[in-house]
């Protein structure tokens, strides 16, 4: 058994807007215990956060800067190639050429908007991981029908929110250097005259179309996408899954908070039962205060995922239609498209919908049969807390929740008859 800094639910202290537990109290952890901080819950998503340069430590702020400028310099070759491309194509009114590029460069820009994005936020990002560990730390303290609570939370959170998102942008993302490997093993293993491909095709700057297949040109090209879309999984895995983590942690607390209520009111002892319903009130803005951190460190994020979305969709309907003939890769990709925008629109709703269930809970957590005034008063406050309803925003202006996701589709869908016509 060792001794580590625990911070409490309310207690997270932020001095000049950083987050800090100096002078906190320590509680024991134990080597062995069932719920482990974040980055032994979640591995997959710590490592590829570790790696994309997204894990916001304070002690590694220097290290990720250098690792971001060091990323910039090494994908910007394949950003500024393609835009050379792009304005190849405008000159010569390739509009379909446009499109294809655009597809890829959106995701491929925005992975380098993250690394930024959560570099600037980090503090925010930061704050929430040590709730995390924390909550972590005291469920290990908790009766073992609390315990099964956070149990069964957790595990969906590992399965859908880290394993199947992970296993969604492998696939969505994979499929272009698949493709080119098995359509280059085809042409060389079965025709007289092979035909090479790339996994995102470019011309070569300032030479012939044709060169772009001349060795060691194309072997090295095909080597050097195949770099950078590593780069789109180790961000979209995470960053996005770190969203759906933290609400999903959220929502856990709200239904540990309602738990603890119901316990209260089954207290025979009047004092034991305020210091139980005052763990709930103090959950519960715990509760608002994490939502406020994620909300500050998505905010932005969230904002341009809604029109990067609606454009995206557009551009592969587009391909799809109008290009080169039904491609396999964009159909996933357009899957993985939509992927993206449902997942944010739904874990919104889920949190919009849990808040409100609060209301609902602890008015049927038995406060009547309790001859207890200060008791009832205290619920009857609560219950008018959690009738306010909770949304998460973009950009501070729209919901995020599953009304925008349908609306998405539909903006997307009129974009493409736009640029069809």
């Amino acid at each position: 058994m060792y001794w580590a800094p625990y911070i409490p639910q309310t207690l997270l202290i932020c001095n000049s807007g950083k987050c800090t537990n100096n002078d906190l109290p320590t509680v024991p952890v134990f080597d062995d215990v069932e719920f482990k901080p974040f980055r032994e819950t979640y591995k997959i998503i710590t490592f590829n956060m570790v790696v994309g340069m997204l894990y916001p430590t304070p002690e590694t702020a220097v290290c990720r800067l250098v690792g971001i400028v060091l990323v910039l310099i090494s994908i910007a070759p394949a950003a500024l190639i393609a835009l050379l491309d792009v304005w190849h194509s405008w000159q010569r009114g390739d509009i379909i050429n446009i499109v294809r590029h655009i597809t890829v460069l959106g995701p491929f820009l925005a992975v380098i908007f993250k690394m930024m994005l959560f570099y600037y936020t980090w503090n925010e990002a930061w704050c929430v991981i040590k709730k995390i560990d924390a909550d972590h730390a005291r469920y290990n303290t908790l009766p073992e029908s609390h315990k099964e609570i956070a149990r069964r939370h957790i595990q969906n959170t590992q399965y859908y929110s880290e394993k199947c998102w992970a296993i969604t942008v492998a696939v969505t993302v994979l499929t272009f250097p698949f493709t080119a490997v098995l359509l280059n093993f085809y042409n060389f293993a079965f025709k007289e005259e092979p035909v090479k491909y790339m996994i995102h095709d470019l011309e070569k700057p300032f030479s012939p179309p044709e060169d772009r297949f001349s060795s060691p040109y194309f072997e090295i090209m095909f080597g050097y996408m195949a770099y950078c879309s590593l780069w789109y999984i180790i961000s979209f895995t995470g960053f996005d899954a770190f969203f759906g983590i933290t609400i999903n942690h959220a929502c856990m607390k709200l239904e540990l908070a309602c738990k603890i209520m119901e316990d209260a009111m089954l207290e025979n002892d009047r004092d034991r039962r305020h210091r139980r319903m005052k763990e709930v009130i103090s959950e519960h803005n715990d509760f608002f205060s994490m939502v406020e951190l994620i909300q500050e460190t998505f905010n932005f994020w969230l904002g341009l995922i809604v029109v990067a979305t609606m454009c995206q969709i557009c551009n592969c309907m587009y391909q799809i239609i109008e290009g080169y003939g039904i491609d396999p890769k964009y159909i996933i990709f357009i899957l993985g498209t939509i992927a993206h925008i449902y997942l944010p629109c739904r874990y919104a709703a889920k949190l919009q919908v849990s808040a409100l269930d609060v209301a609902t809970r602890l008015y049927c957590c038995g406060w009547e049969h309790v001859n207890d005034e200060r008791a009832g008063k205290m619920v009857a406050f609560m219950i008018a807390r959690a009738q306010v309803p909770l949304k998460i925003t973009a950009f501070n202006m729209f919901y995020f929740d599953m009304e925008l996701f349908v609306s998405i589709l539909q903006t997307s869908y009129s974009l493409f008859t736009l640029l069809r016509s």
